[in-house]
C-alpha cells in the first residue's frame, strides 16, 4: 500500500474512536456535511485505483476479466456493489470535469450517472459543448432540481428522442397480478408518467384518508395525539387496504365507466404553446392526409427557458403538450412582475383552490427552506406570515408546503435556525408582466 493510503487509513482508524454523541448539534451538522464531503472524494480515489489496476490488467492474474470479479474473490465485495465502484470509474474516463468535482467533494457519484446518461442520449459533440454548465447545476442544484435541469437539457436537444422514448413509455406499459403461497396475491406494474400520475393521485388520496381514520381512532383510544408506532396500521399496510379500496368503489359502480374526475395539470409557457398552437393550425390547414406531423413539430424551438412538465414536476414532449390543447382546459396564469398571480387580503382565512392551483403554478415543490422533493396536489397552502400573526391570504404572502413541513413552520413561527436556504423551488420565472 502506498503511503498516503496508509495515513488515510490511519486516520480514519482514530476518526472512528472519537466520541461523537456528546457533541453540540451544530458540530454534529458540521461533521455530516465533511463526511459527505469525504465520502465523495473517497469514491473518486476508489475510481482512480480501479482504472490504474484494470490498466495494466492486474485482474488476468488470477484469470478474472474484470476487477469485479476480483473484488468479490480478495475483498469479500457483492457483486453489485464491485460493480457500481467499477462502472463509477469507467464513466469518470469520459467526465473529466465531473471527476474534478467529485474530487473537490461537490457531487456524488449519482451525479455523474445522470451526467452521462444525458451524455449517451445527446451525444459526445453536444455534450461536450455543455458539459461546463451542468456540472457547474451538480455542484450548487439541489439533486432533483439538478436532475430536472439534466431531463429539460435533453429534451431541448433531442426532441425527437424524446417524443420517441414518450411513445415507447406508452407502448411497453404493463401489470401483473398473481396468486401466490397460500392464495395470497402478487401484484406489480409498470405505468408511463400520466397515467402513473393519475392512479398515484387516487392512491395517494385514499392512503391519506386511512391515516386520518386510524389517527382519529387512536386519539379516542389514548385521549392525545398519538404517535405513528400507536396507530392500528403502519403504511404499507394503509397502502394495501387502500388499493383494497380503489377496487372494491369500483366494483360498487353500477353501470358504464363515466369520464374522470381527476385532472392532470400539465405547465406550458406562453411560446412553447404558441409554436404548438401553429403547428395545429397548419395540420388543419393543409389538405394532406400525409401532414408528418413528427417534421413539423421538430420546427419547433425549445428555449432554456422553455416550460413542459406535469404538476410534480415530470418532464413532458410537446406531443403530450398537444394531446392537452386538443383535449383540455387552457388557463393561463397572468403574473405582475414578481411573480405574483392572485390576491385576496385577509377578507378569508383560507385559500381558494384557484390560489392553490397558482401557487402550485408557480412553485414545483414544498418550499421548506431546508428543502423537501414533494409535489403535486398533497402540497398545502401556507401563509407566509402565519394567519395569527397578521398574514394575509394573499398568494404573494404564500408558498405550498408539505403537511409536516407546515407544521413545522407553524411550530417554529417560521425562524430556521442557521444553516443553508434551499430557495429554488421556484419554477421558470416569467418573462412578462400583465
Amino acid at each position: 500500500m502506498i503511503r498516503e493510503l496508509a495515513d488515510l487509513e490511519h486516520y480514519l482508524d482514530l476518526a472512528n474512536k472519537a466520541t461523537l454523541h456528546g457533541l453540540p448539534g451544530e458540530t454534529k451538522g458540521e461533521n455530516l456535511v465533511a463526511l459527505s464531503r469525504i465520502l465523495n472524494k473517497a469514491a473518486v480515489l476508489d475510481a482512480s485505483v480501479i482504472t490504474a489496476f484494470e490498466a495494466t490488467g492486474e485482474q488476468r492474474v488470477q484469470g478474472h476479466a474484470s476487477s469485479i470479479g476480483w473484488l468479490q474473490h480478495n475483498s469479500g465485495d457483492h457483486r453489485d456493489d464491485a460493480a457500481r465502484r467499477r462502472r463509477l470509474a469507467l464513466r469518470l474516463r469520459k467526465h473529466p470535469l465531473a471527476e474534478q468535482a467529485m474530487q473537490e467533494g461537490t457531487i456524488t457519484a449519482r451525479h455523474v450517472d445522470v451526467l452521462d446518461h444525458a451524455r449517451r442520449a445527446v451525444g459526445d459533440e453536444i455534450y461536450r459543448d455543455h458539459e461546463a454548465t451542468l456540472v457547474d447545476k451538480a455542484r450548487w442544484k439541489r439533486f432533483s432540481d439538478f436532475e430536472l435541469a439534466v431531463t429539460y437539457f435533453i429534451h431541448r436537444h433531442r426532441p425527437r428522442d424524446a417524443r420517441d422514448q414518450e411513445e415507447r413509455q406508452v407502448r411497453d406499459r404493463w401489470a401483473h397480478a398473481s396468486r401466490t403461497f397460500e392464495g395470497c396475491g402478487a401484484i406489480d406494474a409498470w405505468m408511463p408518467p400520466l397515467d402513473f400520475t393519475i392512479w398515484q393521485n387516487e392512491f395517494q388520496r385514499l392512503v391519506d384518508h386511512l391515516y386520518a381514520v386510524d389517527v382519529a381512532e387512536a386519539t379516542e383510544r389514548l385521549g392525545r395525539r398519538p404517535l405513528s408506532g400507536e396507530l392500528a396500521r403502519d403504511g404499507a399496510q394503509r397502502r394495501s387496504d387502500a388499493m383494497l379500496l380503489m377496487a372494491q368503489r369500483s366494483a360498487a359502480h353500477d353501470g358504464e365507466v363515466g369520464p374522470s374526475r381527476f385532472v392532470v395539470t400539465l405547465h406550458a409557457d406562453g411560446d412553447l404553446v404558441a409554436q404548438l398552437l401553429d403547428v395545429l393550425f397548419e395540420a388543419l390547414n393543409i389538405d394532406d392526409d400525409d401532414f408528418d406531423l413528427d417534421a413539423a413539430l421538430d420546427r419547433v424551438e425549445l428555449s432554456p427557458e422553455s416550460l413542459h412538465e406535469t404538476d410534480d414536476g415530470v418532464v413532458v414532449t410537446a406531443n403530450t403538450i398537444i394531446l392537452a390543447l386538443l383535449t383540455g382546459t387552457i388557463r393561463g396564469y397572468l403574473h405582475d412582475p414578481d411573480g405574483v398571480p392572485i390576491r385576496y387580503g385577509r377578507d378569508r382565512r383560507l385559500f381558494t383552490p384557484a390560489q392553490a392551483d397558482a401557487l402550485r403554478a408557480r412553485f414545483r415543490r414544498c418550499c421548506h427552506p431546508f428543502g423537501c422533493d414533494r409535489t403535486g396536489g398533497r402540497l398545502q397552502s401556507n401563509h407566509t406570515p402565519e394567519w395569527q400573526h397578521g398574514g394575509r391570504t394573499d398568494i404573494d404572502l404564500a408558498d405550498p408546503r408539505c403537511g409536516p413541513h407546515n407544521r413545522w413552520f407553524t411550530n417554529t413561527a417560521g425562524q430556521p435556525p442557521d444553516g443553508p436556504i434551499d430557495d429554488n423551488q421556484r419554477r421558470t420565472q416569467p418573462r412578462t408582466g400583465p
